[in-house]
């Protein structure tokens, strides 16, 4: 629990959020939920936000005052919706320039959510519950981007297990480690077709 909360939070440092390929919705068990929540947040409330010329520094401003109100807005419209906000929410008032957001973690998302339902890009974190794995698998394939997935388990076989069901490309399993021998892939608005592996292969 502690290495996948130190790589999701890790991860999100890069560029202050906006990346498409950011892993923002975490699907975890609906039991460890609280659980992971308060670690999540913890490793992510602890990331060194400032000037990204100070070599302390693990997260800089957002690129623009609006990308900053947009980020902003979802923060809001999660609130307004029902998740708790477990950390950070909102700006960093000791910074007097570039446009910084807090680190931030929603915890009891709901897949119907805006904030479950739309890229945020920005340092925003949804935790939502699951049933089981196939629900979890559900609420990975609710909704129209998949541009990124991962599973972080000690079982490589039941990391492995939702491959084919998912429609984001699972590029990532097992805290973190990239596999580019597995063919990865999606149908969906975002991505199309299938790279790595040897089913991408087959295209030629």
């Amino acid at each position: 629990m502690n290495a996948a909360a130190m790589t999701l939070a890790g991860a999100e440092c890069f560029l202050s959020g906006p990346v498409c390929a950011s892993l923002t919705r975490i699907v975890v068990p609906r039991e460890r939920h609280d659980e992971f929540a308060d670690t999540v947040a913890a490793a992510f409330s602890a990331v060194q936000v400032g000037d990204p010329f100070h070599a302390a520094t693990q997260m800089g401003p957002l690129p623009m005052e609006r990308q900053r109100d947009r980020v902003e807005h979802y923060i809001a419209k999660g609130i307004e919706e029902g998740a708790t906000l477990v950390t950070g929410g909102g700006r960093l008032k000791h910074l007097k320039r570039g446009y910084y957001i807090e680190s931030t973690v929603f915890a009891g998302v709901g897949t119907k959510h805006v904030i479950a339902q739309e890229e945020i890009f920005g340092p925003v974190l949804s935790v939502i519950p699951a049933d089981n794995d196939q629900h979890a698998v559900d609420i990975a394939n609710d909704t129209i981007y998949a541009l990124n997935a991962a599973v972080f388990t000690p079982d490589a076989g039941r990391a492995r297990s939702p491959d084919d069901c998912a429609r984001a490309p699972l590029g990532t399993t097992e805290c973190g480690s990239i596999s580019t021998s597995r063919s990865v892939g999606s149908s969906s608005l975002a991505w199309a077709g299938r790279v790595a592996g040897k089913d991408s292969c087959l295209n030629w």
